[in-house]
């Protein structure tokens, strides 16, 4: 009885864990880069000789240029 719980138990852990790798998939590709205004998956923001750099606009920065979008995938705009 007792392993035939935790067989159900594991199995519902494993599909639970299988419907939320989509949804987190999503979330991580909703970043945008503001100097190419290319969706990116991750920032693509990197260190070079202690500054910041932009492989995307091959170009140093003085912030990170990526921002998250919106559900309906338009940018936020700041005002």
């Amino acid at each position: 009885m007792r392993r035939a719980a935790s067989l159900i138990l594991g199995t519902l852990l494993l599909a639970g864990l299988a419907l939320a790798g989509p949804q987190a998939s999503k979330k991580e590709a909703a970043i945008r880069c503001t100097l190419t205004n290319k969706k990116i998956e991750k920032c693509c923001c990197e260190q070079r000789e202690g500054k910041l750099y932009c492989p995307l606009a091959k170009k140093t920065i003085e912030k990170c240029c990526c921002e998250p979008t919106q559900q309906g995938g338009a940018a936020k705009k700041n005002s």
